[in-house]
């Protein structure tokens, strides 16, 4: 990212850029940045494609194409899928850009055995713009807050971290309604957090696990009931009850390999305070236990795809089990 911001201020650019990875949040506002301001906004010198394996002999020929008055023809590719086959004569065409012109992709998926990826390193700048880590997310959310003059209390920044979906694009939204609510009186405190943002789905299965190894099979149902009034599919919250029993296991067993917080968090990839969420939901499962659920779990889903039973059952039955 720092190649990019400073090409972008020095307004001095590579032959050709490939940018990819697995926060289309980062994804999105680099390539917006980079087309702009290597076009700058200059619509007849600018062209943009999307879609798979577009032709080649077009973008040849408009990267040829001298530019109009303009110091360079800016081409912003979107999901070409080339970077995951063999494209024959692609990467013979970015090695002989002219100094002329300036080719942006941007990319689902990336080989990096890929041909048309080494030419891109050879003649210009790939940036893998993967979700950050913690300490980098919060300092990100921690200066988007002080750009709005606001402060934030310790208790409030630790909810919103917590209740949030884990993708960029999810926190600048839920971070535009807070600090817009919050702007009058210029500080952020826990009630504003429960107030303005949206709890995530995982956040909300996470409340539900709560629930469940409480015992308190009422107030698990009420909130599954909750979920399916705000459309949540019924499959796809039973695939994420699964995948937290799931976690949960693996939390026991790398825990009974020694590992604390947060060598279990980098293992699993998780931000530390999910792990110990994890660690601590865990605590109230017997190893024995959890693995049975999973089993009980994957059969329901499996009774579901059968059809022999109904999509909105199959979470009841696991909690009326998990609780009984």
């Amino acid at each position: 990212m720092k190649r990019l911001n400073q090409d972008i201020k020095n307004h001095s650019f590579a032959a050709v850029y490939l940018l990819y990875g697995d926060e289309d949040y980062l994804c999105t506002q680099y390539k917006n940045r980079l087309f702009l301001a290597a076009s700058g906004g200059d619509g007849m010198n600018s062209m943009v494609k999307s879609g798979k394996d577009p032709e080649l002999a077009p973008l040849r020929d408009f990267t040829d194409t001298l530019p109009f008055f303009a110091e360079r023809r800016v081409l912003l590719l979107e999901d070409t899928g080339l970077f995951k086959h063999s494209a024959e004569g692609y990467d013979a065409w970015i090695e002989s850009l002219p100094d002329t012109a300036c080719v942006i992709f941007s990319e689902k998926e990336v080989d990096k055995r890929n041909r048309l990826y080494k030419a891109v390193i050879r003649k210009g700048y790939a940036a893998e713009l993967n979700r950050p880590d913690e300490r980098m997310l919060e300092d990100w959310i921690l200066r988007r807050i002080g750009q709005q003059h606001l402060s934030v209390a310790k208790e409030a920044f630790r909810r919103f971290l917590e209740i949030c979906e884990p993708d960029m694009q999810s926190i600048d939204n839920e971070l535009q309604k807070l600090c817009g609510y919050c702007a009058e009186k210029g500080t952020i405190e826990p009630e504003d957090v429960d107030t303005v943002v949206t709890r995530s789905l995982t956040n909300r299965i996470f409340i539900l696990i709560e629930k469940v190894t409480a015992g308190k099979r009422v107030e698990s149902l009420d909130l599954y009931y909750e979920l399916l009034s705000l459309r949540e599919p019924p499959m796809r919250i039973l695939y994420l009850i699964l995948r937290q029993l799931n976690q949960m296991l693996e939390v026991l067993e790398l825990q009974r390999e020694g590992l604390n917080r947060n060598a279990i968090a980098d293992t699993m990839k998780l931000r530390p305070f999910i792990a110990g969420k994890l660690m601590d939901q865990a605590r109230q499962f017997r190893l024995s236990d959890l693995q049975r659920y999973i089993r009980e779990a994957l059969e329901l889903e499996e009774a579901v795809k059968s059809g022999d039973l109904q999509e909105n059952m199959s979470v009841e039955l696991l909690i009326l089990s998990m609780t009984g």
